[in-house]
């Protein structure tokens, strides 16, 4: 792996699974609406799961007069070859204002695989996804939507 102790890549299953993953350490898929939709931000973000960081904010008025929330969660990845894996889902909250409610989105996953236990990687991984966002040629379809938005990643 270099001189690095860790690579961070794409998950290979999509932003919704990791987002599951996330949201539900323990396996169960299953959720109820208050984790999903309500007419309160706060109320969502204390469904979130207990390592959630937040990473970003993002404003486009044309889209939504509100600003959108990102945060990165994890999940250990264990069903995999590599000694450590660990999942790191990005995911936001959004004022939907056609049905007047924030709502959870998975946005983004990654991995992060390393030949030793790593402490968590929460910004480096948030980091490494939102790139990948937001750089032409990187194959997220909604580069150019970020591009007339203001993206505001905290340090």
């Amino acid at each position: 792996m270099g001189d690095e102790a860790y690579t961070i890549q794409d998950y290979v299953h999509d932003e919704a699974v990791a987002f599951a993953g996330a949201m539900h350490p323990k396996g169960s898929l299953a959720h109820n609406s208050d984790e999903m939709y309500s007419s309160d931000r706060y109320k969502l973000e204390s469904w979130n799961p207990e390592d959630t960081i937040p990473v970003a904010t993002f404003f486009y008025e044309k889209y939504s007069p509100k600003k959108a929330y990102f945060y990165v969660a994890s999940f250990t990845e264990t069903q995999w070859k590599e000694s450590h894996m660990e999942v790191y889902s990005l995911f936001s909250i959004w004022w939907n204002k056609e049905w007047s409610h924030w709502e959870k989105i998975p946005e983004y996953c990654c991995s992060v695989i390393s030949e030793k236990p790593q402490p968590p990687l929460h910004k480096e991984a948030a980091n490494w996804m939102l790139k990948r966002m937001t750089t032409e040629g990187s194959g997220f379809a909604d580069v150019d939507y970020f591009r007339k938005g203001k993206l505001e990643i905290f340090k």
